[in-house]
């Protein structure tokens, strides 16, 4: 069997495949630790003495029903395994933005009370935006003060220094419309916007659909190429796949095979036991590396049983670069209060998934008894079967979160940051989080910070000579190419 992996790009005006091609050539083309030495080199059938680079092949692809996008595919791997890499474009999907639905977009943002609707990872940003506007507010009345005699200012310079703000002025807007506009579009369900985030959600829920052998009706074929599907996403990009996620998962979450016999729950009650049991007693911060260990592993057992019951969902891993959802209180609702309550209320399902009450086991689950499988065991057995509800991916898929501290404004990735405290599960007045992050550039706070790294994420960089391309080396790890 193989592999997929799809990529999905971030904010700005992205170029077809140019995100994909960097991406494959850091994490495939470039892997030393993939090349077998001993295989010849599929183009021209020599076996050189050092083999460097890993062979990759561009092909049409069918699947992304794009004349745009092509498919990377890979040679076979030292563990037989061959990988697929897609990209998801949506970026022609917004378009036109204006100015005003900008503006609109900050000034909401702006209007908030700094010490308590403003978390404290984007207070800089904030208070810097206030005072560019107010400098320029006055900067604009100082154009307009008359002279003691009665006269307005008018002098050359005075024309010249007008001329030069308004050039910058322009540039300014011009790029806030073009790097930020598509946050502005996105995150917002307003009406002008709710068409363009129903089409970049549906197209991509509709290829995550296909490479899992999946019908447009949402049954499934019981065919499929891949036995493993990773999805990695980038910037703006990481929101748009947690949404795409979210709702390709909710239309496969009922689906099994009836005729399934026995009908297999022992990875499922394991992994809703250690969740529990976390939730109970929360890890110490000595524990917590080998719990997240033992819970990705829970959930790699969880999800090949899954489908063993007849249910196609193989999104086995979610990788996020540079994600904004570290600032999810402040972009996607108002307030950390209203947060708690749309995690809690499975709007935004979190990892591990949020855990409900059953009266009947009389114990907490990230499953339910329907009437898919109902007939299948006993109701009061904890073991009869049972389905995720429609919140419940992260049950089987595991979360990596990959993210550059930030030092100042620009040094580092401000966009960027830890999501275990933002997406973890809340529960009974404590988060549990079962996301790994990965500081990298730097990865300790001692290491001297790079200048504005949210797009070096998968880019060789060589700075300082003590750790260089560190960051991806990290990235190869979590993306498990060599997982069987």
């Amino acid at each position: 069997m193989k592999q997929a992996v799809v990529v999905i790009h971030g904010m700005g005006e992205q170029i077809p495949m140019e995100t994909l091609t960097g991406f494959v050539d850091a994490v495939w083309t470039t892997d030393e630790s993939r090349v077998d030495q001993g295989k010849p080199d599929p183009d021209t059938g020599e076996t050189p003495r050092t083999k460097v680079r890993n062979a990759s092949w561009s092909k049409p692809d069918p699947r992304n029903r794009s004349y745009e996008l092509r498919v990377i595919t890979t040679e076979s791997a030292s563990n037989g395994r061959r990988t697929d890499f897609y990209e998801y474009y949506w970026a022609h999907l917004i378009v036109d933005t204006t100015w005003a639905q900008v503006r609109a977009w900050i000034f909401e943002l702006m209007l908030r009370n700094p010490f308590r609707d403003v978390p404290r990872g984007v207070r800089p940003v904030w208070i810097l935006l206030w005072l560019l506007a107010i400098g320029g507010g006055v900067a604009f009345l100082l154009t307009l003060r008359p002279r003691l005699d009665g006269s307005v200012n008018g002098s050359w310079p005075g024309a010249i220094a007008v001329a030069l703000g308004t050039a910058v002025l322009g540039w300014l807007l011009g790029f806030l419309v073009s790097y930020f506009g598509d946050v502005a579009r996105y995150v917002k369900a307003k009406p002008l916007n709710v068409a363009r985030r129903q089409e970049i959600r549906e197209n991509g829920v509709q290829l995550l659909e296909t490479l899992m052998g999946i019908r447009p009706d949402g049954t499934a074929t019981g065919k499929r190429d891949y036995d493993r599907i990773v999805v990695v996403a980038h910037s703006l990009g990481t929101i748009v796949a947690y949404d795409i996620l979210t709702h390709a998962f909710a239309r496969v979450n009922t689906i099994v095979d009836p005729t399934v016999d026995p009908f297999p729950q022992t990875a499922r009650q394991a992994l809703e036991k250690l969740i529990r049991d976390a939730a109970a007693k929360p890890p110490t911060r000595e524990e917590s590396e080998d719990w997240i260990a033992g819970f990705q592993k829970a959930q790699a057992d969880a999800r090949k049983e899954l489908n063993q019951t007849g249910n196609p969902w193989i999104v086995s891993d979610f990788i996020t670069l540079g994600s904004p959802l570290t600032h999810a209180e402040f972009l996607l609702v108002r307030d950390r209060a209203r947060l708690t309550e749309a995690k809690s209320q499975r709007i935004l399902p979190t990892c591990p998934p949020a855990l409900e009450y059953d009266r009947t086991t009389e114990q907490r689950h990230f499953t339910y008894r329907s009437l898919e499988v109902r007939g299948l065991g006993k109701d009061k057995e904890p073991g009869s079967p049972r389905v995720p509800h429609h919140a419940a991916l992260f049950a089987y898929t595991r979360w990596s979160n990959i993210y550059s501290p930030h030092s100042l404004i620009a040094w580092g990735d401000i966009i960027s940051g830890p999501l275990a405290d933002a997406m973890g599960m809340e529960m009974d007045g404590r988060t549990i989080s079962g996301i790994v992050d990965w500081p990298v550039m730097p990865a300790v706070a001692k290491e001297d910070t790079p200048f504005f790294t949210h797009t070096k994420y998968w880019r060789p960089y060589e700075w300082p000579p003590a750790w260089p391309n560190r960051h991806i080396g990290v990235l190869r790890g979590v993306l498990r190419l060599g997982e069987r």
